[in-house]
């Protein structure tokens, strides 16, 4: 009889942050790599550790131990240290496309520069929910097989196939992505620490076996068993050959073998059989009973995610353009380039996006983040230095200062841009500090007026903000800093601008002065246009209207208790929910250029907090849905300024809320009522708009249904639609009939939960706040429905502007240097190699085949290439499959 084979891997799920903080648990993993150091010397059976997926251990070991390079590189050579396949574990929904894309290819990147191929799986232990996508971008990361933790049931033998979407006979399955691409997944049945801490004494591996072995067996398809020898943090088991050596004695019809994820996957593939469930999409452990899916860490620290998000946009959507511009990028750029994103990557893992560890882990983020935001400017100011060097000015009146507005973005935009331009510069050099900032001041006096024009010399609305006088300083490459006073006029105006396009304006003195001004007027409580209208009630709801006066939606401000921790909202015992209804006060309707802006403030008082009995919940560690804590009896003044804007182009309303957080264990939502009836949702997800039911499983027992979304959210039947945008908010929740959708705002808890106490004093989010949504109403249908998609999107990039001085150049004063024929192209990336090739990657926003058109700067791409940069085809003008991720590639 052919024995059946036990592949032993060892490992440890290394949380780089968590319940303590980074370096606490950094200087654990020193101890942790310098004993599998120790044990790649001294025992001679022991074959290979598993770095959990993430080649920053690598890099974080180094950072203390440098003099240890040469013998981990030499291990990873020989394939005792595995390493790849990403940077980073992940948490994949509340990261951007890219920042997923980048992880993987920056850890493919070390992993080779380290000297050996990445680990052949995708790995995603631990990851709260698994993106429906993962299938197809593994597929074009050149993998097959992935291996998993969370999201589907396995049932066993006992069972029958296909009884739930998400049950699986075997720990063995096929994962189908929404573009039919398929790749094999492992589940973790028994987690990844089902051969952890395993015996050498006889009499309890005897035992320690019987039991593993029949757990593994009741899920397994074939006769290889996998082990995962490790949990989180563990320590390398130094005896575990040992180990190994006594289950082969005791247990004769089985070999047990110390191996890795090669050679496991290797004979896994040989022996499947042919019956494997397939599962489709997102795993988010949808048919589970609804209390740990963990969705709720997308609202845990929303700070976090803003930030994250403004920085997502930093480098993909700022810094990466700009460089595409130049057509170039030196391999010094690209190393910093890369460096900031190995910053934000680093963010990024599982416990710390997600908001969902002690306080000082999430303060240490702060810091990287302002050092992805320090670098990305650098890189923009000297990436936009050459670019603007490249446009022809000469066209525009000599004593003028030409500026240029550049849309990064997708849609065509229309909104208000402020730009701050110099007009006059006094060196130091010759003079003292105190009359160079004289001399500014006075050419200001004698220069009073100003207007703003386009480039074919027409006179724009604008207004100027202010005039004023600053110090500054020039830094040349090759030369010593350069300090002076410099006279400023800032302006604001209302550009258009053509989706993927730079557009040159011109500040010029006039004679009179015809900045407009601000005009505001009292009590008026409504916006429109010719394509929506908001109305603000006196008790502060918000009505929206589509363009032929229908009403549809409402929305009012909602909180509520949170008695639950950074993983899970959990309703105080009183399900007290309390909706804003009080008079407002202070409004003020504003004229913008093109545009309109109404402000209001709204005075609630809500409990202080929860009640004394959450604290001893809390300290006994008691599971949140045994807590019965309340909201506390005292009242404290809770006060919210909502802003509204519209454009006169625009299909959208801007909302912006903002307030001062004094309240502790609560949650502020903004609920949209929109008197439809629909089974489903659609929400922005990575490289998706994925289809969600809005009635949970039968399995389903938690009152609440937190779902992830990027950008966007949709309720849409085939007569209207909503869409809800937003900046850095990645919670939203439906009731069963589709008829309400929940924003979450902010939410507040006082620690980390899990397995023990750990107090987190700033995840209650104390002090300022704010929040960005847009709305959005269609006809429901498909064209409509992808346009407010596209615009989400496009709200959360800003314009870009820089100052141009007169020259000539290779580059026109207007342009589009990207065109797509076909809004349903969603796209997520447009950057250039030092090799000079220029890349601009995408994806399909419906489920429909598309025709797809693609060129930058006029010409045709060359090829589609996968995510390595591997040519795929060179059919370049083929149509767009349903849900398909596509790279461009232009030489």
């Amino acid at each position: 009889m052919t024995k059946k084979k036990v592949f032993i891997i060892s490992h440890s799920h290394w949380d780089r942050e968590w319940y303590m903080s980074f370096e606490e648990h950094h200087m654990r993993l020193i101890n942790l790599m310098d004993d599998l150091l120790y044990l790649f010397k001294h025992d001679p059976n022991y074959d290979s550790f598993h770095l959990d997926g993430q080649d920053i251990i690598i890099d974080d070991y180094l950072s203390v131990r440098p003099e240890k390079r040469d013998e981990v590189m030499k291990y990873i050579k020989e394939g005792k240290l595995r390493v790849g396949p990403f940077y980073i574990l992940q948490d994949d929904f509340l990261i951007s496309p890219e920042s997923n894309v980048r992880n993987m290819l920056i850890g493919r990147k070390k992993a080779l520069r380290y000297g050996h191929d990445r680990v052949p799986v995708g790995y995603f232990p631990d990851t709260f929910g698994n993106m429906g996508q993962a299938p197809q971008i593994m597929k074009l990361s050149g993998f097959d097989t992935v291996a998993f933790g969370r999201g589907v049931t396995p049932t066993g033998f006992n069972n029958q196939i296909g009884q739930g979407d998400f049950d699986s006979t075997y720990s063995e399955m096929w994962w189908q992505s929404p573009d039919k691409d398929k790749v094999l997944a492992i589940l973790f049945a028994n987690w990844y620490s089902n051969g952890n801490e395993i015996p050498v004494d006889r009499d309890k591996a005897k035992k320690y076996w019987t039991q593993k072995l029949a757990d593994a067996e009741k899920f397994a398809s074939t006769p290889d068993l996998l082990f995962m020898n490790g949990v989180d943090h563990q320590p390398p088991q130094m005896d575990v050959t040992k180990a190994i050596k006594v289950a082969n004695e005791l247990f004769p019809d089985y070999e047990f073998i110390h191996s890795n994820f090669e050679d496991y996957i290797k004979q896994l593939k040989k022996d499947l059989p042919k019956d494997l469930s397939t599962v489709k999409g997102e795993l988010t452990s949808q048919e589970t009973d609804g209390w740990y899916t963990l969705a709720n860490t997308a609202s845990s620290r929303i700070y976090l995610k803003q930030t994250n998000t403004k920085m997502e946009r930093l480098l993909e959507n700022n810094v990466e353009p700009i460089f595409l511009l130049n057509k170039k990028i030196s391999q010094s750029d690209q190393d910093k380039l890369e460096y900031a994103w190995e910053e934000l990557l680093r963010n990024n893992p599982h416990d710390s996006i997600t908001g969902c560890s002690v306080d000082s882990v999430h303060q240490g983020m702060m810091n990287r983040f302002a050092k992805v935001g320090q670098v990305g400017k650098s890189l923009c100011k000297s990436a936009l230095n050459n670019f603007t060097e490249k446009i022809d000015t000469t066209s525009l009146p000599k004593d003028s200062y030409p500026f240029v507005v550049i849309n990064p973005s997708g849609i065509e935009r229309t909104e208000e841009k402020t730009v701050t331009l110099e007009v006059h510069r006094c060196l130091f050099a010759g003079t003292t500090p105190q009359k160079a900032y004289q001399e500014c001041e006075e050419y200001l006096q004698k220069h009073k007026n100003y207007g703003v024009f386009d480039g074919w010399k027409r006179s724009l609305p604008y207004r100027v903000e202010r005039k004023y006088v600053q110090f500054s300083y020039d830094l040349p490459e090759r030369a010593f800093r350069v300090p002076y006073m410099a006279a400023y006029v800032q302006i604001t105006f209302t550009p258009t601008l053509a989706p993927f396009s730079w557009t040159t304006f011109y500040l010029a003195n006039i004679g009179e002065n015809q900045s407009q001004k601000l005009v505001t007027t009292q009590n008026k409580y409504q916006l429109k246009n010719s394509n929506i209208k908001v109305e603000v009630t006196k008790n502060g709801q918000l009505r929206f209207y589509d363009r032929f006066g229908k009403l549809g939606a409402v929305m009012n401000l909602v909180d509520t208790g949170d008695i639950g921790n950074e993983y899970i909202y959990r309703q105080s015992a009183d399900n007290q929910e309390i909706i804003f209804d009080s008079e407002i006060h202070d409004l003020v309707k504003t004229n913008l250029i093109d545009g309109q802006k109404l402000n209001f403030t709204q005075t609630m008082m809500l409990p202080v907090s929860a009640d004394n009995k959450l604290k001893q919940e809390e300290e006994q560690v008691i599971d949140i849905t045994h807590r019965t804590a309340k909201r506390s009896s005292a009242l404290h003044e809770f006060n919210v300024r909502v802003e509204l804007i519209l454009m006169n182009q625009w299909h959208h309303v801007g909302i912006k809320i903002t307030g001062n957080n004094e309240i502790k264990d609560h949650r502020l939502q903004a609920i949209f009522d929109t008197g439809m009836q629909v089974a489903t949702n659609d929400s922005d997800s990575i490289f998706e708009v994925v289809t969600r039911n809005n009635k949970v499983s039968k399995n389903w027992k938690n009152p609440e249904n937190p779902q992830h979304e990027q950008a966007f959210v949709s309720l849409n039947d085939a007569e209207r639609g909503i869409v809800v945008g937003n900046y850095g908010l990645n919670e939203y929740e439906t009731n069963s009939d589709g008829s309400k959708l929940a924003i979450t705002l902010l939410r507040c808890v006082g620690e980390l939960g899990d397995w023990g106490y750990f107090p987190t004093k700033d995840s209650q989010c104390q002090g300022k706040f704010h929040a960005e949504l847009s709305v959005q109403l269609t006809d429901g249908s498909e064209k409509e429905q992808v346009a407010a998609f596209q615009t989400a999107k496009a709200n959360q990039i800003e314009l870009i502007a820089s100052q141009l001085e007169h020259h000539t150049g290779e580059y026109k004063i207007n342009e589009q240097f990207l065109s797509i024929n076909n809004p349903a192209f969603q796209v997520t990336a447009t950057y250039v190699t030092p090799e000079g090739k220029m890349l601009v990657r995408g994806y399909n926003l419906t489920d429909k085949i598309q025709s797809l058109e693609v060129k930058l700067f006029g010409k045709q791409a060359t090829a589609i290439v996968n995510l390595l940069g591997v040519r795929m085809t060179e059919e370049v003008t083929s149509d767009l499959q349903p849900a398909e991720i596509r790279t461009y590639e232009f030489d």
